[in-house]
């Protein structure tokens, strides 16, 4: 949506070089029929380790069928995703 306090540019690496300058605005340019507007996200950080990390935790693949590999990131996601991994299988 645009904003009435958007600036206008007149190329994308123009609006890209303003919105750098001014992140807190958006910036809207025509790129041709196309009106394009432009604006800084906030950055997400992530809350904790990522699915890779917790994977690895499990430790080293022991033949666990995909039922077996399923229920039990259900039942972490059930406790939170905040469960330590299960000492056996």
């Amino acid at each position: 949506m645009a904003t009435a306090h958007a600036h206008t540019a007149a190329t994308l690496e123009e609006a890209l070089a303003k919105l750098k300058r001014d992140p807190s605005q958006p910036v809207r340019a025509q790129v041709d029929d196309l009106d394009v507007e432009l604006r800084a996200v906030p950055h997400r950080r992530r809350q904790g380790p990522g699915l890779g990390t917790r994977m690895a935790a499990l430790g080293p693949w022991q033949g666990e069928s995909t039922e077996e590999i399923i229920r039990i990131l259900r039942e972490g996601r059930e406790a939170g995703g905040r469960a330590a991994p299960p000492e056996e299988m």
